[in-house]
């Protein structure tokens, strides 16, 4: 399961409690850019919430991350 580098801006301002609106000022983005990767990200995860994306994401965050470093090495 790989997120683009957006992806995962947007997950962490929902994580922080910000909605579409509030990231999409914050991150610089169009509301609909947002929205976009809101349901991208929910779908890579398979998650039927952004909160559901959210607790998937911190479950599995040490594997993710491991992976990531692997990738880059």
């Amino acid at each position: 399961m790989s997120l683009s580098q957006r992806e995962h801006d947007v997950l962490l301002c929902i994580a922080d409690g910000l909605v579409e609106k509030e990231i999409a000022n914050k991150l610089k983005l169009a509301q609909g850019t947002v929205h976009s990767y809101v349901t991208s990200m929910k779908s890579k995860m398979n998650a039927l919430t952004r909160a559901h994306a959210v607790a998937i994401y911190y479950r599995e965050y040490p594997k993710w991350e491991k992976t990531k470093r692997k990738n880059k090495e």
